[in-house]
């Protein structure tokens, strides 16, 4: 039986505080260090199901036939094992694991996995009770959307309240589900909010390394129920410890079963990951309210493993202000009082057209507006007297009157990053998204 994940932490927190690994480390010997965690029982199968790295990849580093070089395989070993700090820096890594936003991932998990938390302290006793709604950074981070709160903090508190349990010597024989639905237009946050979800469970100690993994639901059904759980199988195994995230999973019941084949394929999944990997894997299930709700309805021995169904509504006009600011302090751009007024209107007029509440309009009148002040900036550059400091500034002159309609976000498409105030850069560095017009890349975000 592999190791749960418990036991993957104790060994890795065991291992990486050894002078000699650190060392290895700090030589970049990946081969090394696989050799001793598998001499403390971490194999290389369960490293591989952990990092995405292929077994046979981690062999010939064990066995000096091959050394790692990119920066991205020591990130996703570093990210796929839970490194601690120390260790990551002796790799040259960032501390925290922010130092890439991801890395891409094969088809059909197509998108990104996004950075685990740090690891929390070692705990002697019970965990400590806090009322609902207060966890750590991850859901506190999520602001504006009092909707989303709700039924998430009944899930952490319910999770929460097992941990105790556990800590205080409860045989747990009957997990709480960690498996959800996000149910809501593109644009509205659900990715945000997936990493959130996974930044606490791996806090609350419900998944080793908490990080999301994004696929398309039309790329995991196949001709037949064996391929169907072949590409399934394909998207779980690098989310083990973490979650898999499938957009758009509305499209399956427009199948000619009405998504039978594949959600029974998803069940057989959650039942190995329950009984035979220690729960490692929490499944969110995203896309438009009705379908899903209607899919669901039909799969109720399914149904009964997803703990809750959160609603994502569009975002406000105030709240695409807001999110418009928080892109411009990302992009080291500081916006004139004017040029906040300016915007909220441009978006307030946008989103009356539009209606649906995509961050994507952000987004739009972002790039829109940077082109503008390059161009301004770099006009006025040329005349003495230049003051640097308007490199950094947004004024009223550099917003649009009006987002066109080429700005405005199509339904079906992958909305840009975006950002609210206090959310923390650590935890959501921007990941890799697909090209415009890449099979499968549906908008469900």
């Amino acid at each position: 039986m592999a190791l749960g994940i418990f036991e993957v932490r104790e060994i890795v927190e065991r291992v990486f505080a050894q002078q000699d690994v650190l060392d290895a480390c700090a030589r970049r010997d990946l081969g090394r260090v696989v050799m001793i965690l598998g001499a403390q029982g971490l194999t290389q199968g369960r490293i591989s199901e952990l990092t995405g790295i292929s077994q046979g990849r981690l062999s010939e580093w064990a066995g000096r036939k091959r050394k790692p070089r990119a920066s991205s395989v020591f990130e996703a070993f570093a990210d796929g094992l839970g490194v601690p700090p120390a260790a990551r820096e002796a790799l040259g890594l960032a501390p925290d694991g922010s130092a890439e936003p991801g890395r891409r991932l094969p088809h059909p998990a197509r998108d990104r996995i996004a950075p685990p938390a740090p690891a929390l302290p070692a705990t002697s006793g019970p965990i400590s009770l806090q009322p609902a709604g207060v966890f750590a950074e991850g859901l506190a981070a999520l602001l504006h959307r009092e909707t989303v709160h709700g039924p998430l903090n009944e899930v952490m508190a319910a999770l929460k309240a097992q941990q105790s349990r556990r800590a205080a010597g409860s045989a747990i024989r009957r997990p709480v589900w960690k498996n959800l639905v996000f149910t809501g237009g593109p644009g509205t946050g659900r990715s945000r909010a997936a990493v959130a979800v996974g930044q606490d469970y791996r806090k609350l100690g419900v998944l080793a390394t908490g990080h999301v993994i994004e696929a398309a639901a039309a790329d995991l059904v196949g001709a037949s129920p064996g391929e169907t759980g072949k590409l399934l199988a394909e998207a779980v195994r690098p989310a083990s410890g973490g979650i898999l995230m499938i957009n758009a999973a509305h499209d399956w019941q427009r199948l000619p079963d009405q998504g039978q084949q594949v959600l029974r394929r998803l069940y057989e999944q959650l039942t190995e990951y329950r009984n035979e990997r220690r729960d490692e894997l929490a499944v969110i299930l995203a896309g438009q309210a009705g379908p899903l709700r209607s899919l669901l309805h039909g799969s109720p021995s399914l149904a009964a493993r997803f703990r809750a169904v959160v609603d994502f509504p569009g975002f406000t006009p105030g709240q695409l202000a807001v999110i418009f600011g928080s892109l411009a302090d990302e992009a080291g751009l500081t916006l004139t009082p004017a040029a906040e007024s300016k915007a909220a209107g441009v978006l307030a007029r946008a989103e009356g057209g539009h209606g649906s509440g995509n961050a994507r309009l952000a987004v739009g009148l972002l790039n829109r507006a940077t082109a503008i002040q390059a161009q301004r900036v770099a006009a006025a550059s040329l005349a003495p007297g230049w003051d640097p400091a308007a490199l950094h500034t947004l004024s009223a002159a550099d917003i649009p009157d009006q987002l066109h309609p080429e700005h405005a976000p199509p339904e079906e498409t992958w909305p840009g990053q975006y950002l609210l105030p206090a959310v923390s850069r650590r935890l959501f560095q921007p990941g890799r998204v697909p090209p415009r017009g890449s099979s499968g890349a549906t908008g469900s975000r």
